[in-house]
């Protein structure tokens, strides 16, 4: 995960929104049928995903698995303060999360925490192993919070954006 970059906003019309908003809940949605439903054909369909892929609006096309479907039958939120908050204690924490496949998300928070990461697991033991010889050994943690997810209400990637 790369840090947050500070972006410009990206203008995007009515039309814009429509396609995407249709592309977040099927991202395999055949661009003749997104034309259909926005009241335009497939070419200028096709320019304006394209046109909104080249500026980063559309980062990327992915598949949501479901995680306990595979076996990942725990998640846990993991708080994580560091002992020095220099720039290069940052740099070398973020390169080594970058490295950990349990760690699906990686936030650098304010508050009583340094960082928030969603980490992913197997088991309790999977996790226990995690803590103990991957997350306590990254660069510069001094001290680590979990809190175990015991249900899901709401999980959403798409955005708000009609």
């Amino acid at each position: 995960m790369r840090p947050v970059e500070k972006h410009s906003q990206v203008a995007i019309d009515a039309v814009d929104r429509r396609l995407l908003a249709l592309l977040q809940r099927d991202g395999r949605t055949p661009v003749a049928q997104l034309a259909k439903a926005v009241g335009l054909s497939a070419p200028p369909v096709h320019e304006r995903l394209r046109r909104l892929e080249a500026a980063g609006v559309i980062a990327r096309y992915t598949a949501v698995l479901d995680a306990a479907r595979l076996g990942f039958g725990m998640s846990v939120y993991v708080s994580v303060t560091l002992a020095l908050h220099r720039e290069g204690a940052v740099r070398r924490f973020r390169e080594a999360v970058r490295a950990v496949p349990e760690i699906l998300e990686c936030h650098h928070t304010t508050g009583t925490a340094d960082f928030l990461l969603r980490v992913v697991v197997r088991d309790a033991a999977a996790y226990e192993h995690l803590v103990l010889n991957v997350l306590t050994r990254l660069p510069g943690v001094e001290r680590l919070n979990s809190s175990v997810v015991l249900s899901t209400m709401k999980s959403e990637t798409a955005l708000p954006l009609e």
